[in-house]
């Protein structure tokens, strides 16, 4: 019987194969040769092996791989970049102090402001790269990759970030100023120099800006680890020590010219304390993983 105009006949529509997508047969796939596997099965092993296991450290860490990190391949790069900012922001400042001081007000609008402004993202990027060597030289790599791909905004947070560490040491020193009953500034700054290192580690351990409290658990590490201590303390003082007995006696014979080498000899002594305080919170890690193990040890033996 045909169908009627009224009620027309629907045709079925084809089955669904819901895992096909439409497809009647699945599709086969070429199996990969044997030498492309086992190439391939190779090559990430060892690039897995690479980045996993740190290169043996050396003889003696807190001497060996310091002072000619600033000059390692890796390196060279950062150092030439913080020492050219510093360099500009020098002579810029030269200016301002100099000659720029008949021009009266108008002079910390052409000279101040652009010094500010240089000096701030010198230093920014200075201290990125410093926190990135402490880390990475910490974990026990010898040879770091430096630069730090940031944006300048970063910079300027890690500027305030360490200038915030700096000034809980300055409190440190003006505390030691008041009781030593000086006239002199010296008190301050040695009392700066000697709680920096404490601070600036113990803010690391404790991935925040404020310290005070996470400085104990480096105030531990000086008893066990006062060899480590006193190096740290003795080759830090020694490059601040030159770097401004040299730099005094160029500002004092001549002023324009010492930026040529006291800007590279504050670039190389910012990574060399970096790198002094990368080993040194090595050391502090693995004493404090000695010690919490050692006391986990003690607990089992009482109960």
């Amino acid at each position: 019987m045909p169908p009627s105009p009224n009620n027309p006949r629907r045709s079925e529509p084809p089955p669904r194969d819901d895992g096909c997508y439409g497809i009647s047969q699945s599709a086969e796939t070429r199996p990969m040769p044997d030498f492309v596997e086992r190439y391939t099965r190779a090559a990430l092993q060892k690039r897995v092996s690479a980045a996993e296991e740190p290169p043996r450290p050396p003889r003696w860490p807190m001497l060996g791989g310091v002072w000619t990190f600033p000059f390692y391949l890796n390196t060279l790069g950062p150092w030439m970049f913080i020492s050219f900012g510093l360099m500009l922001t020098a002579w810029v400042i030269l200016l301002w102090l100099g000659p720029g001081m008949i021009l009266g007000t108008m002079s910390a609008r052409l000279f101040g402001l652009p010094a500010c402004l240089l000096g701030a993202l010198t230093f920014g990027y200075a201290f990125s790269c410093c926190l990135v060597v402490i880390e990475q030289t910490s974990n026990g790599w010898d040879s770091i990759d430096v630069s730090v791909g940031m944006e300048w905004k970063e910079w300027i947070w890690n500027l305030g970030r360490v200038t915030a560490l700096l000034l809980q040491a300055a409190v440190v020193g003006y505390a030691l100023q008041l009781l030593s009953l000086s006239e002199t500034w010296l008190p301050m700054a040695w009392g700066t120099f000697a709680a920096f290192p404490l601070v600036l580690l113990g803010a690391l351990a404790s991935d925040g800006a404020w310290a005070p409290l996470a400085v104990a658990t480096v105030l531990r590490s000086l008893i066990p680890l006062s060899w480590a201590w006193a190096l740290f303390y003795l080759q830090t003082a020694a490059v601040a020590w030159g770097w401004t007995v040299l730099t005094v006696a160029g500002l004092e014979q001549s002023p324009g010219l010492t930026p040529l080498y006291a800007a590279p000899l504050l670039a190389a002594a910012i990574l060399i304390y970096a790198r002094l305080a990368g080993r040194l919170a090595g050391y502090i890690a693995e004493a404090t993983t000695y010690f919490s193990t050692e006391g986990e040890e003690d607990d089992d033996d009482d109960e």
